[in-house]
């Protein structure tokens, strides 16, 4: 049994795992020591796994060809294009048809099957003529549990940073799929009921940034030249502004919904901003470079459509997937007849890994970051692809500006949350740290649209100093876009007076 259990462990954790390494930056010695540790502790779950499975024959010969082949499909490519499983995949594989699964096939790809499939029977057959030995058993199920205990615990330390792959990830991915249909079919309270709806003709933009510092912008006294495109254009920036939520999760549903200081958000209970501007006549659009996620999906499905670009990367990912990319869809939308649009744009951003956001072309900022440590020899390199990433989204939100500069539109960027950089030894965010609590916060207005003069923009100019919490774009957004509600709160609409 113990040759079994050996060659099989190996096979699989070669075949399997392995190809989930190989588009992972290495710049020294210590990057392969950590991608190393990282297979074996990943070795260690499916150890468990296979383990579970061939306790029972009967069971093995079921479980292992499909754990074997839903897994190996996957390395394969990871290993090609380095795709994620998550619910945008499991979502496409449901809906999916037999055109779309013949563009996917190759001939190296039916080679492949092949192999993983005989060799998976070979396994299947020398199981099925052993027998486990009381002995051997209890050893190798110590061994496992070990093992288990390991794996589990390295992975909540690490943010379930092992189980982020096939075939651990399966289950969860499965899990958020199932949860966010279940949470897109539940009934939900009106955000408000429609007083107003002043508009006849207007494009609303709003950018949903991400991890973006507001002192990164040199518009905020920043000394590098971060967004040299947004100041030309006389942006109003909000250095202060305050975000309670420090992750992606719970900041967007704060943002996009009457959560405000002292209430829990209303996210589980009522529809979003997004349902109103529907309410009012607006084509509304979700357009991604980040896949939604369980805590917001629900609020995506409000619009009219969704976009969102290479769905099969996850944001772990560390293939390139460029914010630019959104470029060419924004155009599409701008086209359609429609007169009132609301265009949600989602952004990577500067999301870590930042490399991966980044073109070639934009290293103002040097020297790079060429690896993925977190630490203080690698913070210089680390700050400096930072800002080069947010040159290259000052580049992306001025082609947007270009595409409506000639129609009543205005745009409005909001950062989810901000990041740090080792201060109180603390990286990235989630941690509520003061950098993380203050992303960055601007607005940007049409000539036409200032001519319209139905709000007040001098006045959110006068008040670009105020300590302002991210609960006001509920209330400005719709302010500023001519659409009035039950649930308005002058309070928090900095187009009105403090």
């Amino acid at each position: 049994m113990r040759k079994f259990l050996l060659f099989a462990i190996i096979f699989y954790s070669v075949l399997l795992l392995l190809p989930n390494y190989r588009h992972y930056p290495m710049d020294e010695v210590s990057d392969f020591l950590l991608i190393v540790a990282h297979w074996g502790l990943s070795a260690l779950g499916l150890y468990f796994i296979i383990f579970i499975i061939s306790l029972n024959r009967y069971l093995c010969v079921v479980l292992l060809p499909i754990l074997a082949l839903a897994s190996g499909i996957t390395a394969f490519f990871v290993w090609q294009i380095d795709i994620s499983v998550n619910p945008a995949l499991i979502e496409s594989i449901m809906h999916t048809d037999a055109g779309e699964v013949a563009n996917y096939m190759s001939l190296s790809l039916c080679l492949f099957v092949v192999f993983l499939l005989l060799t998976t029977a070979f396994f299947c057959i020398w199981r099925f003529r052993i027998k486990w030995q009381r002995k051997e058993l209890l050893v190798f199920l110590s061994a496992a549990l070990i093992s288990g205990i390991i794996f589990n615990t390295v992975n909540h330390k690490r943010r379930n940073t092992l189980n982020n792959r096939a075939p651990f990830v399966f289950y969860r991915a499965i899990k958020e799929y199932r949860e966010s249909i279940t949470d897109a079919s539940a009934p939900r309270k009106s955000a408000g009921e429609i007083i107003e709806c002043k508009e006849d003709s207007l494009t609303v933009i709003l950018v949903i940034g991400e991890a973006l510092r507001a002192d990164h912008l040199q518009m905020n006294g920043y000394q590098r030249i971060t967004m040299p495109l947004m100041e030309k254009r006389n942006v109003i920036s909000f250095p202060n502004t305050f975000s309670p939520h420090t992750h992606t999760a719970a900041s967007i549903p704060y943002i996009l919904t009457r959560a405000k200081p002292g209430f829990p958000s209303p996210s589980n209970e009522e529809h979003s901003l997004i349902s109103l501007f529907s309410k009012c006549g607006y084509k509304t659009t979700w357009l991604a470079n980040q896949n939604p996620i369980k805590t917001f999906s629900y609020f995506t499905k409000e619009c009219d459509s969704i976009i969102v670009n290479k769905p099969q990367l996850e944001d772990y990912s560390n293939t390139p997937k460029y914010d630019s990319d959104l470029l060419p869809h924004f155009e599409r939308l701008l086209a359609d007849d429609s007169p009132l649009k609301l265009i949600v744009v989602h952004l990577a951003g500067n999301h870590w890994w930042y490399n991966k956001n980044l073109p070639p072309d934009y290293h103002y900022f040097t020297p790079v970051l060429n690896n993925k440590r977190l630490s203080a020899d690698n913070r210089e390199r680390m700050i400096n692809t930072y800002d080069n990433v947010t040159r290259f989204t000052d580049y992306v939100l001025d082609q947007m500006m270009k595409q409506v500069e000639d129609k009543k539109a205005w745009m409005i960027f909001l950062a989810d949350h901000g990041q740090s950089f080792g201060e109180d030894g603390k990286w990235l965010h989630g941690n509520d740290r003061p950098q993380e609590q203050n992303p960055a916060c601007f607005a940007w207005f049409s000539q036409s649209y200032q001519e319209s003069l139905h709000t007040n923009i001098e006045q959110m100019q006068n008040r670009r100093l105020d300590t302002i919490d991210t609960a006001f774009l509920f209330h400005t957004l719709l302010k500023g876009s001519g659409i009035k509600t039950t649930t308005y709160e002058a309070d928090f609409d900095l187009f009105s007076s403090p």
